[in-house]
């Protein structure tokens, strides 16, 4: 498969890698949800609009060096 080895990934790896960022990426959103509706409930920091963008350049840092 191109893309996999474009990535130096094994499809096993490329698997877990983009289950983890599926999954944190939906409790954001529902997180978010959650606050636009009880706006009062406090969003845990991890899933915090500032925390998200770290986390996503720290996907994206680690798949530049992947490429390397």
């Amino acid at each position: 498969m191109k893309h996999l080895k474009e990535n130096n990934e094994t499809y096993l790896s490329h698997l877990v890698f983009a289950n983890e960022t599926a999954l944190h990426l939906y409790l954001v959103s529902f997180c978010l949800l959650l606050h636009a509706i009880f706006p009062f409930w406090k969003q845990p920091e991890r899933f915090t609009l500032d925390s998200t963008c770290k986390k996503i350049q720290e996907w994206n840092d680690y798949s530049k060096r992947r490429r390397q």
